[in-house]
C-alpha cells in the first residue's frame, strides 16, 4: 500500500500546479461575431424603432443608429440613449409635436397616431399651404406620406423635429425655404417629384391616370419646380398634348421618372442630339420625339418661348 504524501508534499503539489496553470479568460465578443449574429426580421426591427421612438423622443434615424449598434436590443438601445447625457435632452420639439398632430385628429379612437385627408386638409389651412400649389407636395415628401392626404405620426414628428420646429409658424417656415430651396436643388426636386407618384397612386395600383398625371406635371414643371421649356420649345405643352392625342394611356412608375431624366436632358440640348434610336428610353418616349421632328418642327412650328 503506497505511503501517503506529508502534509508539505501536497502543499507544494497545489504550489506547483497553480504557478505553472494559466486560467482561461472569457473571449471578448469581436465584431465580426456581432456581425454574424441573425438579423432581425423587417418587423422586429419597426417594432424595436416603434419601442424607442416612442419611449425616448427620438427620431428614427437616431433609433435605427443606436438600434444596429447594440444589434436590435432595444432595452440596451434605450439604456444607452438615457445614459449618454447629451441624448437625454434630445428632440424636445417631439412632444410639441405630438400636441399638434392630436390637434388635427378626426378619428383618434380608430386611428390615433395617422392623419386622414380632412385633419391633412385642416393642417395644411392652418399652415396656409395650398393643396394645388408645389408646397404641398414638398411638405408630403417631408413627412413621407404614404398617400395624398395621409400623414403618419412618426413621419411628422421626424420630419420637423430635427429643425426644432415646434409650432404652426416654424413649420411654415421649413415647408417653406424647402419650396424656395426647389429650383436651385435639384436632388431636392427629385425627391419630392418621384414621391408625387407614390401619393397618387390608389390602393393596388401601379400606374395612375393620364389627366391627374398631367395635373400634376403641371405643378411640378413649373416656375416653382423645374420648368420645362427651352427658347424654342414648349417641352411640357408638347408632352401633354402627345399623350392626350396619342398615347391615351395611364402613366406607371418607370414612365414618371424616365419622363424627369427625359426632361433634364432636353433642357441641356433642346435639339435632341442625346437621343437615338439604340437608346434605351421607354418606347413612347422614342414615339414623342419622332413626332416632335414630324408634326412640331418640319412644318416650322417650333416657337420662340418667351
Amino acid at each position: 500500500m503506497p505511503k501517503r504524501k506529508s502534509e508539505q508534499a501536497e502543499l507544494n503539489d497545489i504550489c506547483h500546479i497553480t504557478e505553472t496553470t494559466t486560467l482561461r479568460k472569457p473571449k471578448k465578443m469581436t465584431k465580426s461575431a456581432v456581425s454574424a449574429m441573425p438579423t432581425p426580421s423587417t418587423s422586429q426591427q419597426k417594432a424595436a424603432i416603434a419601442e424607442f421612438t416612442s419611449v425616448t423622443n427620438a427620431n428614427t434615424s437616431a433609433a435605427t443608429k443606436l438600434l444596429k449598434q447594440h444589434n436590435w436590443n432595444s432595452s440596451n438601445a434605450i439604456n444607452a440613449f438615457f445614459n449618454n447625457p447629451s441624448n437625454a435632452a434630445a428632440n424636445p420639439a417631439r412632444k410639441s409635436l405630438d400636441r399638434i398632430f392630436d390637434t388635427y385628429r378626426t378619428s383618434p379612437g380608430e386611428s390615433p397616431d395617422e392623419l386622414d385627408l380632412e385633419g391633412t386638409g385642416n393642417l395644411l389651412q392652418a399652415l396656409s399651404i395650398d393643396l394645388e400649389d408645389i408646397g404641398s407636395l414638398v411638405f408630403f415628401e417631408a413627412v413621407q406620406s404614404p398617400q395624398i392626404g395621409v400623414i403618419t405620426r412618426q413621419g411628422f414628428a421626424d420630419a420637423f423635429s430635427d429643425a426644432n420646429a415646434d409650432s404652426l409658424p416654424k413649420i411654415r417656415n421649413v415647408v417653406l425655404g424647402k419650396r424656395a430651396e426647389m429650383t436651385r436643388d435639384r436632388a431636392l426636386f427629385k425627391r419630392v417629384y418621384n414621391h408625387t407618384f407614390q401619393l397618387l397612386l390608389e390602393d393596388r395600383k401601379k400606374a395612375m391616370e393620364l389627366d391627374q398625371a398631367g395635373a400634376f406635371w403641371k405643378v411640378l414643371f413649373s416656375d416653382a419646380g423645374l420648368k420645362w421649356e427651352t427658347r424654342n420649345t414648349p417641352w411640357l405643352e408638347w408632352w401633354l398634348e402627345y399623350l392626350e392625342s396619342e398615347w391615351k394611356k395611364a402613366v406607371n412608375k418607370d414612365l414618371w421618372r424616365q419622363t424627369l431624366t427625359f426632361a433634364e436632358e432636353t433642357l441641356k440640348d433642346e435639339d435632341l442630339g442625346f437621343w437615338n434610336e439604340e437608346s434605351s428610353w421607354p418606347s413612347v418616349i422614342d414615339e414623342f420625339v419622332e413626332w416632335v421632328k414630324s408634326k412640331k418642327r418640319s412644318g416650322g412650328e417650333a416657337m420662340e418661348v418667351e
